[in-house]
């Protein structure tokens, strides 16, 4: 993937489809478009999966919200995406039990029975799914109900809860990086013939006669402008779907459900609270459905030494530059901890990183202290609802349906052209990265190949991360075994895994490799001596000055700044 070349035929050719947006819902298209056999162009005005994608708990969660709202079908849909992606990326997602725990006391729709009856229809809502897994080690246990010496022998935080009746282990597809999750959709597409490329933003369309016939775009990193032209054109960017739409003067492009604002999800990275299970914990925040457990849920995860925390609900109106946590979410959400979970005793000094993103409302109402987010998508036939051909808009809601979307999405597609393609092929097909048959025996296989230059413990960080690509990054580092050593005593990260992210994924900044392709900042702020050598690795392939290296490192530190309500910087 390297991104000169990329852009040069983005400049010249002409796509059957061109997708607008690289988060989830962007690259699952692209990869499903071009496995049919399309000629496919894809552009992400930041980076790849940088903005609502990378933003979110890192669940590929089986539907057990939507129970209480009625949507079985939504359940059984999540269900069938979660045990596809099992199948997909092996390498990145893991099964991770989470405790629901009960309570005695008035609220019936807090006590173990209630619960119960929940997992009972949540089971008949999955049956079946489990036989779309060919290797049974792959497969879900089965989660128990545990009493409350059980529950306190396995999550002693659980004391705290005054009237605890017990808890039900639920297992949950976890992913260890969406982000790679992201990357790897992209580069399947890549290796079926798709070309892309980041930091390229679509200004307005382009039309011609009532049709859209590409868009006019902007390269943020030469301030080029140029056009690139589709047969058909997808619009699937996320929050910024819908102003795109609007960038036509004359043009009435219409969404089903019109968006109504947004509202911003914040995750914490804190000092590991538990190293094995999930918890999953009400506040005294609304939460939307017919029946409730009482508040809106979050969850403490266990993930890489760290607990993830997550999310918030806070109503966001304004621009997406100024998409950024602030000292007030930080202090909110520790109280809501706090309250959940007094022995805890969580404060800002255990708290290593925190982000948020955007999800999109389509409420008449905005609430501050209730969630009101929708898991539906949007998929649009503008020729239909419009007048106006050549363009489909794809909103996605979640990272679970993002390939089931996709799917939907190019079979409409696909009826815009008259020659034939082939099937989707998104359900069987493993993506690039991610053609591991066994998993565990692939890691052992690995082990043992490189014994004599890396440790067990490094071989299968960089399995986690990369899937079956170690091999070409060791054949990377042939000849240059600097390469091979991490960038600080305190990370896993090595020096080859920069030289990767350039050559190979299109990183043109240092952020990109902090919290997109390695992940290595997002467990807490890399020191100087990190940030200079992995500085220096790309400023030799990329051709940084000394000014450019201070300003690229400058940019990952300010992600740990968080901003008071009048938009100061504070590092407090």
């Amino acid at each position: 993937m390297q991104r000169k070349k990329h852009l040069e035929q983005l400049k010249k050719e002409q796509f059957d489809i061109l997708v607008i947006g690289g988060g989830i819902t962007g690259a699952c298209i692209a990869h499903d478009a071009a496995l049919r056999g399309f000629s496919v162009a894809l552009i992400e005005r930041q980076d790849f999966g940088g903005f609502t994608s990378s933003a979110s708990s890192k669940l590929l969660h089986g539907g057990i919200r939507y129970l209480p709202m009625g949507q079985v079908w939504k359940v059984r849909e999540s269900g069938r995406e979660q045990m596809i992606f099992q199948q997909l990326a092996p390498h990145l997602v893991s099964w991770k039990p989470f405790l629901i725990p009960t309570e005695h006391g008035l609220s019936l729709t807090k006590g173990a029975w209630a619960l119960k009856t929940a997992m009972k229809l949540y089971g008949l809502c999955h049956f079946g799914l489990k036989d779309l897994l060919d290797n049974p080690a792959r497969k879900p246990p089965q989660g128990p109900f545990l009493g409350v010496e059980e529950a306190l022998a396995a999550a002693p935080q659980l004391n705290s809860i005054e009237r605890l009746s017990g808890a039900q282990v639920l297992f949950e597809s976890h992913m260890h990086s969406s982000e790679r999750m992201t990357l790897a959709f992209l580069k399947t597409a890549v290796s079926n013939g798709a070309r892309m490329a980041n930091y390229v933003e679509a200004e307005q369309y382009l039309s011609s006669a009532g049709r859209i016939e590409g868009v006019v775009v902007r390269d943020a990193l030469t301030d080029e402008q140029f056009s690139l032209r589709a047969r058909l054109t997808i619009n699937s960017a996320g929050p910024a779907t819908q102003a795109l739409n609007r960038s036509v003067p004359g043009l009435q492009l219409r969404m089903k459900k019109e968006l109504t604002g947004f509202a911003r999800g914040v995750h914490l990275v804190t000092r590991q609270v538990h190293p094995e299970y999930a918890l999953a914990l009400t506040t005294r925040k609304k939460t939307e459905g017919f029946v409730t457990r009482g508040g809106r849920h979050f969850f403490i995860i266990p993930w890489r030494g760290r607990s993830l925390i997550g999310t918030t609900n806070v109503p966001f109106k304004g621009t997406f530059d100024q998409v950024r946590v602030t000292q007030k979410d930080i202090d909110d959400f520790l109280v809501d901890i706090n309250e959940a979970l007094p022995d805890l005793h969580l404060t800002r000094q255990d708290v290593h990183y925190a982000y948020t993103g955007l999800y999109p409302l389509i409420v008449r109402n905005i609430e501050e202290d209730k969630y009101q987010g929708t898991g539906e998508y949007q998929l649009v036939d503008h020729e239909a609802t419009d007048k106006t051909p050549r363009l489909i808009t794809s909103l996605g809601a979640k990272f679970t349906t993002a390939r089931n979307v996709a799917e939907k999405t190019v079979d409409l597609a696909a009826q815009k052209f008259s020659e034939q393609k082939k099937p989707c092929g998104t359900v069987a097909t493993p993506l690039l990265e991610g053609t591991i048959a066994d998993l565990p025996a692939f890691i052992e296989e690995k082990q043992a190949q490189y014994k004599d230059l890396l440790s067990a413990e490094t071989v299968e960080h960089l399995i986690r991360y990369h899937g079956t690509e170690i091999d070409r990054m060791m054949n990377l580092a042939v000849g240059r075994p600097e390469l091979l050593q991490p960038l600080s005593s305190k990370l896993s990260t090595l020096a080859v895994e920069v030289f990767y992210a350039v050559q190979e994924e299109m990183a043109m900044h240092l952020d990109d490799v902090f919290f997109r392709r390695t992940g290595a900042g997002t467990i807490g702020q890399p020191d100087e001596i990190t940030l200079e050598q992995a500085a220096g690795l790309m400023a030799a392939e990329l051709g940084w000055s000394e000014d450019q290296k201070h300003e690229e490192k400058s940019k990952v530190l300010a992600r740990y700044e968080y901003g008071d309500n009048d938009g100061q910087r504070s590092t407090e």
